[in-house]
């Protein structure tokens, strides 16, 4: 406030970007001071903004809990372009989240662990004889990178919500208007499903 005061009283620039100096200052006034990054870190000892998820972990010890689970088993190779995302543009780097997680929790990202140990591959899923499992993806939202986009089997089945955003397909709160038609398609859809599913099992 002080600087965008000192400016404007003592400033030779044009009577627009005095008043640009002005509009700053007032809206400074209005929401106090300026926005705090430091408020936004996780808990914990070297927490950093760009955390394991570089679209942001939250604050305190459940920020501090999600960056260290990104650091671990849940490694999300997403990056931001600016185009698809909000996001200023930013390629992943598994060098730098390497770097990061041994500064951090001193360990080192294991992104296959639960996957080699579970065996959950579309193919090993398939062998395995798994079913009755419904997959769906919101594909405005990130982690849709990361799902099966195709029905695996006639009991794997996916659901792809063209404009369902992160967990839009499973925030069911009673009547709604605001969720687009595809979002209601879809859960028609998985309704359905389930209740097949359902009805196979009463009768086996």
């Amino acid at each position: 406030e002080q600087v965008a005061s000192g400016i404007l009283l003592t400033s030779t620039e044009s009577p627009h970007k005095r008043q640009e100096y002005a509009r700053r200052l007032m809206k400074a006034q209005a929401y106090g001071s300026c926005f705090d990054m430091a408020a936004q870190l996780p808990a914990g000892d070297n927490a950093t903004i760009s955390a394991g998820d570089w679209s942001g972990v939250g604050t305190g010890t459940s920020g501090e809990s999600w960056d260290y689970e990104t650091c671990t088993f849940l490694v999300e190779a997403i990056g931001t372009n600016n185009k698809t995302d909000m996001f200023p543009p930013r390629s992943w780097n598994y060098r730098w989240l390497d770097n990061h997680c041994y500064e951090r929790f001193g360990v080192q990202p294991q992104p296959t662990e639960l996957v080699d140990l579970w065996g959950f591959t579309a193919e090993s899923l398939v062998r395995q004889g798994v079913t009755r499992i419904l997959f769906t993806n919101g594909m405005n939202d990130g982690w849709s990178a990361g799902g099966f986009k195709q029905d695996l089997s006639d009991s794997l089945r996916v659901i792809n919500v063209a404009r369902g955003a992160h967990h839009s397909d499973l925030s069911y709160v009673g009547e709604e208007t605001e969720n687009t038609r595809d979002v209601f398609e879809a859960r028609a859809t998985a309704l359905d499903i389930l209740a097949s599913w359902l009805k196979e099992v009463q009768q086996a």
